[in-house]
């Protein structure tokens, strides 16, 4: 052997391998967190455009069960604010909706002049229709001075 030459160290070889080796596992790791991300960011996404679909039926719901004067209808519009949304509202009388029994006073006594009131929202999102509904029962002469 000559001076100055060396000989390669068999451990040269191991080392390149577990640096290899643990730039795979960061990268599984890396690439599995950013797919979690974006899991956790599509379902933040869903639920606020859930919550905003809810608010929007609720208020609409509330302009028609705050009406002074209510009476049996049904009738369908693109909200303005949101084309693509269409509201559809229904109110009819309680008895017509719902079972005798549950219409009835603690004292048994059947509740008159109540109304079912609902909204239905419908609208074309992610190439799928999606429906969404509110409702409330409302006594006639709630809002009557």
């Amino acid at each position: 052997m000559r001076k100055g030459a060396s000989r390669k160290s068999p451990r040269g070889g191991f080392v390149m391998m577990e640096v290899i080796m643990a730039l795979t596992v960061f990268a599984v790791v890396g690439v599995s967190y950013m797919s979690a991300l974006n899991e956790i960011a599509e379902i933040l996404r869903e639920m606020r455009e859930d919550a905003k679909m809810g608010r929007i039926l609720q208020s609409e719901l509330m302009k028609y069960a705050t009406l002074p004067e209510i009476e049996e209808m049904e009738e369908s519009y693109p909200l303005e604010e949101k084309s693509e949304l269409e509201i559809r509202v229904i109110i009819q009388p309680l008895e017509e909706v719902v079972e005798e029994q549950r219409i009835t006073t603690e004292k048994g006594r059947v509740m008159q002049q109540m109304f079912h009131v609902q909204v239905i929202g419908t609208w074309y999102e992610d190439l799928e229709e999606h429906e969404r509904t509110a409702q409330t029962w409302r006594y006639a002469r709630l809002y009557q001075q």
